[in-house]
Order: structure tokens, then C-alpha cells, then sequence
């Protein structure tokens, strides 16, 4: 039943590249309709009952370090569509989810303190990016150095790096890349697509390098496969997202 799981979600995600001027152009103009319950409350509600379905089939029994990436995504989509509003709707709704998924299972009790750690970690970045989109739809135009968004990048890998070298490097935690996933968020919104892509790849050779075995780009575990292709995925979403955002500031400010 698992297999199935991915393989629908992975032609979702291929048919969503392909018409993805078509998708957006779509929600775009249902978000500017007016109804009584809210088009992203609609879209936040039926894309919280699809990814309990994809949970509660995939993750209940093993929940993976990063299971909860999946929330993470329609939180971005809806945060980017319509607003904070729904987003934080769907948050909630994640983290509920994630209480009653993480061992004791089903029920909200959380037993392991590195499970209250993911389950804090999974909110704060949810807010952040909630607030970096609507900061990014606010915003009328940004020019940033050129040079300035790879020396911010590389300062921040470095720090990064650090952190997690000496916080994470003898026991990652099932978010430590969460460390990296909050700059790259900053280096979307304050600099562009190219500065925050290079801090993305940085992350991911860092996170290769603690994952066990530590000191090597070797990855043993599948799980930690997963994880490190979940972190990109969401990264990549969010980059995507703010440039976006930007060149849509840009054209208003130009016509």
C-alpha cells in the first residue's frame, strides 16, 4: 500500500511541474473569490485530510525523522496562495497530527523529549516561512548585491556547520536541518534564488557529513535518504516560492 502512497504522490508532484502556470494561474483566481468559509481555508482542509490519508498509510507504524515535511509543504502553498490565516489552520491541524502519530501512538501524549524537540522545531520553522511569504507578497521591490548574498550564504553555512558539528554531530536529531532550512529561508528573502540554491547545497553536504556514519558523504540508512531528500524538496519549494514572489513585486512596480 506504501508503494502506491509514493508513486501517486510523485506523479502529483510531476503533473504539478507541468502545468504549473496553469495551477497557479488557477488558485490564484479562486483565492480572489469571496465565499462564506474561504478558499484557503477550503484548500488548507482538503489538503490536511489528503496528508492524514499519506500518514496514517505511510508513517504511523515508523514515523521518519522529517514525516511531518509533508504538512510542511501545504503550509508554504497555502501561505503563498492566499495567507497566514489558513496557514496557521493548517499548522495546527499538523501538529495535532504529528502528537497523535509520534509514539505513545495514537494519542497526544508525547513520550520522547526529541520528539517534543521535532514537534517544536516543525512550528517555529512553519511560522517563519509563514511570515517570510507574507513579508515577500508585501514587499514592492528589493535589489541585493550580488556578492552580499554568497557571503551572507557562506557566513551562515559556516555558523550552521558549527552548531551542528558540535549540537548534532554524535546524535542527529530527526530536524537538525531545520538549522539550515532557517537560512535558507532569510537568504531567499533578503537576496535570491542563486544565494539561497548554494546555501541548499551547502546544508545538504553538511547534513551528509553528520549523518552516520559521521565524517563521511556515505549515507547507510535509508531513512536518513529520505531525510535528507525531504529537506531538499522543502528548501527547493521555498526558494521557488520567494522567487516568485519577487519577480511578481518587480512587474508590479515596473507596470
Amino acid at each position: 500500500m506504501e508503494i502506491w502512497v509514493w508513486q501517486a504522490a510523485f506523479g502529483m508532484i510531476l503533473a504539478a511541474l507541468f502545468y504549473w502556470e496553469q495551477l497557479t494561474g488557477w488558485i490564484g483566481a479562486l483565492a480572489q473569490q469571496n465565499s462564506r468559509f474561504g478558499p484557503g481555508y477550503v484548500l488548507a482542509t482538503g489538503y490536511a485530510l489528503l496528508a492524514i490519508l499519506v500518514v496514517d498509510v505511510t508513517f504511523t507504524l515508523h514515523p521518519l525523522p522529517r514525516f511531518d515535511d509533508i504538512f510542511l509543504v501545504g503550509i508554504a502553498l497555502t501561505a503563498y496562495f492566499f495567507n497566514s490565516k489558513p496557514a496557521a489552520y493548517l499548522l495546527l491541524i499538523a501538529i495535532l497530527v504529528s502528537a497523535w502519530v509520534l509514539p505513545p501512538a495514537d494519542s497526544f501524549k508525547i513520550a520522547d523529549p526529541v520528539d517534543w524537540y521535532r514537534i517544536s522545531s516543525f512550528a517555529a520553522v512553519s511560522v517563519l516561512l509563514m511570515g517570510v511569504i507574507a513579508k515577500l507578497k508585501r514587499e514592492t521591490r528589493r535589489q541585493p548585491a550580488f556578492r552580499l548574498g554568497y557571503l551572507f550564504a557562506s557566513a551562515y553555512a559556516v555558523v550552521a556547520t558549527a552548531i551542528a558539528a558540535i549540537a548534532f554531530g554524535a546524535h542527529p536529531l530527526p530536524r537538525f536541518t531545520d538549522l539550515f532550512l532557517v537560512g535558507i529561508a532569510a537568504t531567499a528573502y533578503f537576496f535570491d534564488f542563486a544565494h539561497a540554491a548554494y546555501l541548499l547545497a551547502l546544508s545538504v553536504g553538511v547534513s551528509a557529513w553528520i549523518l552516520p556514519p559521521g565524517g563521511s558523504f556515505a549515507i547507510a540508512d535509508p531513512v536518513d535518504c529520505y531525510r535528507l531528500f525531504s529537506f531538499t524538496l522543502v528548501s527547493g519549494l521555498l526558494i521557488l516560492i520567494a522567487s516568485r514572489l519577487k519577480k511578481g513585486a518587480l512587474k508590479t512596480a515596473v507596470f
